[in-house]
């Protein structure tokens, strides 16, 4: 295939038979590399208890928050994933050769070997799992699925941004509290009190290493050779790893009960909840293997030490790792799923409030259809109708690793189901008998001028493939006409978060449903599909029958937003925009109140134009400003734009200063009519 770049789009075309050749080479790499496996594994383990298995998963954490810091997410993708494999490897090796270890001194060169060995298993399986999809081909969207499914399953471990996952994990564990307390022995919102609380210690002793090995360094002579520097700053990468590591600690527990100021038989049962024991993991093999570290992320030696290497990821399982908790225990599980539901409900109302206004967001309206069905969270203002359908349901870990008969089920939960009650609302609400019922029974009644709906999923799990693809299940009675936006809870909330115009949101919505619609550009990530809207205004695209068509936009911009640490001297990166001015987005308050039949259009044409192209209207705002002394060149400026600059067909900005009263009449269905500020 071979890529052509347009306005934020790739588009790879089939090339026939000319591609023959380079794709009989990349067959022959996959296949040397599925060879490479058993040998990788082999020379990890060696490398590891030649070592001190233990401590180099520390260090192998630290080497890596290290160039997470440094390094573009998208360089850094499945690191992560590296790291906790190894950990998993630990535990999979017999207690009795890792405690032996334990304390051993090695050389530095040993944390090197391992990252670099890690690093080449990880190419070799990415390059099997590539032979594997070739085998099994992609015939449908729901071997894509699997497919995708099975990568994530190796390598992506992010959940979304921590602005996002805290107040989700809040919703659904605070609430839970003395229930969870009183069957467990400790309260589950207890474990990210723990988590971040030790993160905060590990980070701060981290930082206090990492500035002697500043201070030193600066000491050092400047080295004349590239080799010479290459040593010196693996040497001191290699000291601030073996420094600035997790410790194995004697009594955790102890610890964090000193540290929350809680009892300490209360952290005891917490820490057994969080623990991984070495040997207990025989069976694990490979990345896509599932790992109890990944959600039990402390490892345990002989009792009571034990390690948590980095505790600052927990959040992005730490949901699963409530439900782990919970399994058990069948009364306090029914009512940790049931809050699930509620909690991921009720975000979605808090989100969509939050830009639309509490007036014109409604929550589990009910209306006269059989069955009496009722429409998770709606949006209905005068110009936007949104219908949300919210999915607060688990996704298992055969399902994460594709086991096709669960995969079907959770695309029929997830997706079919979902599709066909947001089509069936969609069907009532365009019939027009608009009687709807609130939660206390009171009738609702919904303001004119509704435009069409835009259908919206939102899960609580990340489950992208579904989004990327929206597969058909077998049980899909009906789906909105216009397509749907199916998106996880912590993306909404992100969107809502930079978006926080209803023009902006409601613009971008109905562009995702439409995108998913006609099922291009494919969108694996929501932050890169917000990020090429805010950049290009990326729009839906039919794929021809040989091409695929893909984001060439990347969200560097979102993640340093929701990711940038913030130190001392340090600026804090701005929130991204959609480069639309405030004055428009002012104007559109205003056609809302005194036009609102207007609103619709004109929100969906001023939110399709360009951000480059407001250049114009930005001059013409400025040479309207009420000052006393313009160019000649200025006021010409303002008559032009006092006449009209036309944008597109569908939206012409009047400009006039805020103390001129005047305003071009008629104003039409295509005016916007600015004021300065």
């Amino acid at each position: 295939m071979t890529p052509v770049v347009d306005a934020g789009l790739r588009r790879l075309r089939h090339l026939g038979d000319v591609q023959g050749a380079a794709f009989h080479a990349a067959r022959d790499q996959m296949r040397k590399a599925e060879q490479q496996l058993p040998r990788l594994l082999e020379e990890i383990s060696q490398t590891a208890l030649a070592a001190d298995p233990v401590v180099l998963y520390s260090r192998l954490h630290v080497l890596d928050a290290m160039r997470r810091s440094s390094q573009p997410g998208h360089v850094m993708f499945g690191s992560d994933a590296l790291v906790e494999f190894y950990g998993g490897l630990v535990t999979a090796m017999p207690a009795d050769q890792v405690l032996q270890r334990l304390g051993a001194h090695f050389h530095p060169q040993g944390l090197f070997d391992l990252d670099r060995l890690l690093r080449e298993y990880a190419r070799a399986e990415s390059l099997a799992h590539q032979a594997k999809v070739l085998r099994e081909g992609a015939a449908d969207k729901q071997t894509s699925v699997l497919h995708m499914l099975q990568m994530e399953q190796r390598f992506d471990r992010m959940q979304g941004y921590l602005a996002q996952l805290r107040p989700i994990f809040e919703e659904i564990t605070a609430p839970l509290a003395d229930a969870s307390r009183a069957v467990l022995g400790f309260a589950l919102h207890q474990a990210l009190e723990a988590a971040d609380m030790y993160h905060a210690r590990q980070t701060a002793r981290l930082g206090e290493v990492m500035t002697e090995f500043n201070n030193a360094s600066a000491l050092l002579a400047p080295s004349a050779g590239r080799e010479q520097r290459l040593q010196v700053a693996a040497t001191l990468t290699a000291g601030v790893a073996t420094f600035g590591a997790s410790p194995v600690e004697d009594d955790l527990p102890g610890v964090l009960a000193t540290e929350l100021n809680v009892p300490h038989e209360e952290m005891i049962r917490l820490v057994a909840a969080l623990i991984t024991p070495l040997g207990s993991q025989p069976a694990l093999k490979t990345l896509g293997d599932t790992n109890s570290l990944r959600r039990r992320p402390v490892i345990g030696l002989d009792t009571p030490r034990s390690l948590w290497a980095r505790p600052g990821d927990f959040i992005h399982e730490a949901l699963d790792w409530a439900a782990d908790a919970c399994r058990d225990h069948s009364d306090l599980l029914k009512r940790f799923d049931k809050q699930r539901q509620d909690g991921c409900e009720e975000l979605v109302r808090r989100s969509l409030a939050a830009v639309f206004g509490e007036t014109y967001v409604h929550h589990g309206a009910a209306y006269p259809d059989p069955g009496n069905p009722d429409i998770d969270v709606l949006v209905a203002m005068p110009g936007a109708v949104i219908v949300v359908e919210a999915k607060g349901g688990r996704f298992t870990d055969p399902a994460r690793r594709a086991a096709p008969d669960r995969v079907n089920k959770k695309t029929r939960e997830f997706v079919d189901k979902a599709l066909a009650q947001n089509a069936r609302t969609i069907a009532y609400l365009d019939s027009g008998k608009g009687t709807l019922r609130s939660r206390n029974k009171k009738r609702l009644l919904l303001p004119d001028h509704l435009p069409p709906a835009v259908s919206v999923i939102v899960t609580l799990e990340r489950v992208d493939p579904f989004a990327t693809h929206l597969p058909d299940g077998g049980k899909r009675s009906a789906e909105p006409k216009d397509g749907t936006w199916l998106v996880t809870l912590a993306d909404l909330m992100m969107v809502a978060d930079i978006l926080r115009h209803p023009a902006e949101f409601y613009a971008y919505a109905r562009t995702r449903a439409a995108i998913a619609k006609a099922g291009g550009p494919r969108v694996f990530v929501e932050a890169d599909a917000l990020a090429a809207w805010l950049d290009h205004r990326v729009q839906p695209v039919e794929p021809a029958p040989d091409e695929i068509v893909l984001l060439d936009t990347g969200s560097e911009a979102v993640n340093d937003y929701y990711t940038h640490v913030i130190t001392l001297g340090s600026v804090s990166p701005a929130r991204p925009d959609s480069g639309v001015l405030e004055e428009v987005l002012d104007a559109l308050d205003v056609v809302h109140h005194e036009r609102p039949q207007d609103w619709n259009d004109l929100a969906i044409a001023a939110l399709a134009v360009q951000p480059e192209d407001w250049r114009p209207v930005r001059k013409a705002l400025r040479a309207a400003q009420p000052v006393t002394t313009v160019t000649r060149r200025a006021r010409k400026r303002a008559r032009r734009a006092a006449d009209g600059i036309r944008l597109s067909p569908q939206l012409t900005v009047y400009v006039r200063s805020s103390t001129d009263e005047t305003s071009p009449s008629p104003l039409g269905p295509a005016a916007l009519l600015l004021r300065t500020r």
